[in-house]
């Protein structure tokens, strides 16, 4: 079961990422207004996305590395067991 939580974990990661890239390149976009009916900026967009992609590889960077620890104590865990070693 943690194995599944940990593949979920590492999926939903990277859509995350995506999101927040996503949500950062509009609202730099609109100026950061919610409800916004003004031309949308290019040089906006671009730069929230580039802060974007900074809290993307912040947060979903760090949840990627903890499952990729995961992934090898798992790895560890089995060939232990595999070879008799005891808990």
């Amino acid at each position: 079961m943690n194995r599944f939580l940990a593949s979920t974990l590492s999926t939903l990661n990277a859509v995350f990422a995506l999101l927040i890239i996503l949500v950062a390149a509009a609202s730099g976009a609109t100026g950061g207004g919610y409800y916004y009916g003004g031309p949308l900026s290019l040089t906006g967009a671009i730069m929230g996305g580039l802060a974007g992609v900074l809290v993307a590889a912040l947060i979903c960077g760090t949840i990627a590395f903890l499952t990729l620890i995961e992934r090898h104590l798992s790895v560890l865990a089995d060939a232990a067991k595999k070879n008799g070693v005891r808990e």
